[in-house]
């Protein structure tokens, strides 16, 4: 199985490995500006040593290249994640889901803001499940829309808190692994925001707010190092 190297080579990367998973790096585009992001607080786009900042979206092409360099076998799961959201390229993700299953990929994930539905006005849970997504990982971040405003800025208002909260709960029952999480930030409340994914029908997960954007050293058990 082939590693990526870190590199400090403009040249910009649209697939990168961390332990033994390969993650796709679609966009630097957010639909939120949330506070305690690396790329807001410190200007930084680096994870496990690359830089993920992109000065242009790829297509297609470009990214399922950059994968099968790579490498796509022995990987224990694809995910598409990065300093954007990749849901903001939502055709290229769907059509990348495909061929990785497609290619005998075991595990495809997407780490998103849940925002996706709101954003194009439809329920976009079942054309991820049906382009062959097996995972969600939902940033959450707060338990209450005016805490959400607060730590995640963003065009929609407290609408976006909603809508994110009906995204995890399709997709919950859809998809059979749906994880939502919320970074650590001083204040905040972790039993509230545990409580809230929970009712919602997801995993919990705690992100330390000193990891955000770092690879984590002590994943749990089972789960592969990955990005913050």
């Amino acid at each position: 199985m082939e590693t990526t190297t870190p590199t400090t080579d403009p040249t910009p990367v649209h697939a990168y490995v961390l332990g033994d998973a390969l993650y796709l790096n679609l966009t630097s585009a957010c639909t939120l500006a949330c506070t305690f992001c690396p790329k807001i607080r410190d200007g930084s786009f680096t994870v496990g040593g690359f830089d993920l900042r992109l000065s242009r979206a790829p297509g297609v092409e470009e990214v399922w290249a950059a994968a099968l360099a790579a490498g796509l076998a022995g990987r224990s799961e694809v995910v598409f994640t990065g300093f954007g959201e990749p849901t903001r390229r939502l055709p290229v993700l769907l059509e990348l889901a495909r061929r990785l299953k497609a290619a005998g990929v075991a595990r495809v994930r997407v780490d998103t803001d849940g925002l996706a539905s709101l954003r194009e006005g439809r329920d976009v849970v079942p054309e991820l499940r049906a382009a062959g997504v097996d995972a969600l990982s939902v940033s959450l971040n707060a338990p209450d829309p005016a805490t959400y405003v607060r730590l995640c800025p963003n065009a929609f208002g407290e609408r976006a808190f909603g809508a994110a909260c009906d995204f995890i709960r399709e997709a919950a029952r859809a998809f059979p692994d749906v994880a939502a999480s919320c970074v650590g930030v001083p204040g905040l409340s972790r039993e509230a925001c545990e409580a809230l994914v929970h009712s919602l029908g997801a995993r919990f997960r705690w992100r330390p707010y000193d990891r955000l954007g770092r690879l984590e050293t002590t994943p749990a058990a089972g789960s592969p190092p990955r990005a913050g």
